[in-house]
């Protein structure tokens, strides 16, 4: 036999008003949402007011109701406010000759800048100004008139400047150290996104440093390799140019580019700051970078010579001479040499001759070594200003 409540015989029917006050009951015993959707059906036709009930209920009891008022300072939030006022707007505008405009500049596109000193001087990607007739600054609610002091391709990057006192109650950002960032910190990217969105933040992390992005010439061919910090950090469109900051508001690299396509997502590139350095002092003080060069062309690379023509040459590595000029030339350097070393580096590829030749100045003397024919020799050049 089961068991069995013989007491339950004796309960009267339950009234219309004791469910709907056991229903109450639960309701508020439930879940403040579900209590909330029942209350204009309980109430009738009547709606009651939130803010009255909370009224009502301070008034029987103060501590029942508080209003919370957060004051939140984080680092990120210090770091935003000490570094925004520094990144602009950086507007591209180019000239058509005339043939839709009336030979009147266009805007071509926006990008961002980061203000770095109290002269006027603003730092931006090479590709952000590129074909620019004239560039144009949104900085402190102006448009100013800008002049490119420089740009530099292979590291894609410009410098423009503006007048002092367009600058005048901006404090320019603070230089910050890109080599000793660790993977997993936290990094801001501030700029223009889209072109729309003003000193837009987002937020990631340095996901990795020292990728290398290929810079190609208008023919396709890779010229130089930039080195490049990763973040998750969202760069889009626009944000070109602006700043990459710690959570010092330091700057610690430039913004230059995403990967776009289907499925990526969190894959953003900076200009680390310390390789910058060097060549905004340049893009100030010389309107370009001097770089050294050899005065030789290379048609290939010995590596990606196809194998049966391959096996007549005397190595299986270097860079094969196209043309040899100026002080190469006069070294005895010739077409059909294969330059293996520089100094004591080992050159399997174009890059590494032009990486380690960018580590010298015009006018360094270094000893090329190379093959003709089966024989092995080295020679003395000077360095010459690439051109």
């Amino acid at each position: 036999m089961g068991f069995y409540d013989d007491s339950a015989k004796n309960h009267k029917r339950l009234s219309a008003k004791t469910w709907i006050t056991l229903v109450v009951s639960a309701s508020l015993l439930g879940s403040g949402t579900t209590t909330a959707l029942m209350l204009p059906f309980l109430t009738g036709t009547k709606q009651i007011k939130l803010s009255q009930t909370n009224t009502a209920l301070a008034e029987e009891n103060p501590a029942a109701v508080q209003s919370v008022a957060l004051n939140v300072n984080s680092e990120i939030i210090q770091a935003v406010n000490k570094a925004k006022p520094a990144v602009v707007t950086v507007v591209n505008l180019q000239n058509d000759g005339g043939r839709f405009y009336g030979n009147q500049a266009h805007e071509a596109g926006k990008g961002s800048g980061v203000v770095i000193d109290r002269k006027g001087h603003i730092v931006t990607n090479n590709h952000v100004v590129e074909g620019a007739s004239q560039v144009r600054v949104l900085v402190n609610g102006q448009t100013v008139n800008a002049k490119i002091l420089g740009t530099d391709a292979l590291t894609d990057l410009a410098v423009l400047e503006i007048p002092t006192d367009k600058v005048d109650g901006i404090e320019p950002i603070e230089i910050g150290i890109s080599e000793s960032l660790q993977i997993g910190e936290p990094a801001i990217a501030i700029g223009n996104p889209l072109g729309e969105f003003e000193q837009t933040v987002t937020v990631g992390v340095i996901s990795a440093k020292n990728r290398k992005l290929p810079t190609q010439d208008r023919a396709g061919n890779i010229v130089y390799e930039q080195t490049v910090l990763q973040t998750d950090a969202a760069i889009n469109p626009g944000n070109s140019g602006g700043a990459l900051v710690n959570v010092k508001g330091q700057l610690i690299g430039i913004n230059s580019a995403k990967i776009a396509s289907s499925g990526v997502e969190g894959l953003g590139f900076a200009i680390p700051i310390d390789e910058a350095k060097p060549i905004i002092e340049q893009l100030i003080t010389n309107g370009k970078v001097i770089r050294p060069a050899l005065g030789v062309s290379v048609s290939w690379e010995v590596k990606n010579i196809p194998a049966n023509y391959r096996k007549e040459l005397p190595v299986d590595y270097g860079v094969i001479v196209e043309a040899a000029s100026g002080p190469a030339q006069k070294a005895g350097i010739e077409s059909g040499d294969v330059i293996v070393q520089i100094d004591n580096v080992k050159i399997n590829t174009f890059l590494d001759m032009r990486k380690y030749l960018f580590s010298k100045q015009p006018g360094d003397t270094v000893k090329v070594t190379f093959y003709r024919d089966s024989e092995e020799r080295t020679v003395s050049v000077p360095l010459q200003e690439l051109k």
